[in-house]
């Protein structure tokens, strides 16, 4: 059943400070090693001026254009304060990469590790352009999904996943989403794919011996009518911002 505290809303942009202190709260291998000497101010900083361009797309949206952004979040009303948030583009005349706020962020903070950074937002990118009918066909993309860790578990991602399936269904187009070892059980779940993989080498860059190689996954969820979706218990933490 669903948590009767969590009220799922449309985020505005006074939302920024308390989306980008969600985001800051996730971390894994692959962040530590590229922000880990950034100031916990610049790191948050980053995640605003991010949000920020989002925001700006959002609020240029119409359905005459080749994007539509849709910044959504869950509140728990009980703390009235947001714990989880997410992302989802619809892209009518498939991927652009020229308008992909993920892979073209032109500022980074001091600290950031900067080789892995930008390698890594064009590995994405070339991710994201690989399969055909994400570049050439309308669809649904889940360009960020965050969580604080506190609250995993409760049922607050699986909100912000679902939330974009009806609409698709119902525009009869296709959801992917580009997901590492973590999120991947649960989108495989909800009907997710495979349809590419991204594997980064950590060894190669300065401060990441040991770690080796990572992958992350394109997945595909197919539109469908009457579909069953369950899980609502598990944790969804993050797609890791690509």
């Amino acid at each position: 059943m669903p948590d009767p505290t969590l009220l799922l809303r449309p985020c505005t942009p006074s939302d920024i400070p308390a989306l980008a202190a969600v985001n800051a709260s996730f971390t894994s291998p692959r962040v530590q090693l590229t922000y880990g000497n950034v100031s916990p101010s610049d790191r948050l900083k980053l995640l605003s001026s991010i949000l920020s361009r989002e925001f700006q797309l959002a609020s240029t949206s119409s359905s005459a254009q080749s994007q539509q952004t849709h910044i959504i979040c869950v509140v728990d009303t009980a703390i009235n304060a947001i714990i989880s948030f997410a992302v989802w583009i619809y892209q009518s005349k498939g991927y652009l990469a020229s308008e992909d706020v993920d892979t073209s962020n032109p500022w980074l903070p001091p600290g950031t590790h900067e080789v892995l950074a930008r390698d890594f937002q064009r590995m994405a990118g070339e991710l994201r352009s690989a399969y055909p009918a994400r570049v050439s066909e309308p669809h649904w993309m889940l360009a960020n999904l965050a969580t604080r860790p506190e609250h995993e578990g409760r049922g607050a991602g699986s909100m912000l996943i679902r939330w974009a399936f009806p609409r698709a269904d119902e525009m009869g187009v296709k959801c992917f989403v580009d997901s590492s070892a973590v999120g991947y059980p649960v989108y495989k779940k909800r009907g997710f794919v495979d349809v590419g993989i991204m594997e980064v080498d950590f060894d190669r860059y300065e401060g990441g011996k040991g770690m080796g190689v990572q992958k992350w996954v394109a997945m595909m969820r197919e539109p469908e009518k009457g579909g069953k979706d369950e899980g609502d218990g598990e944790k969804e933490r993050a797609t890791e911002g690509i």
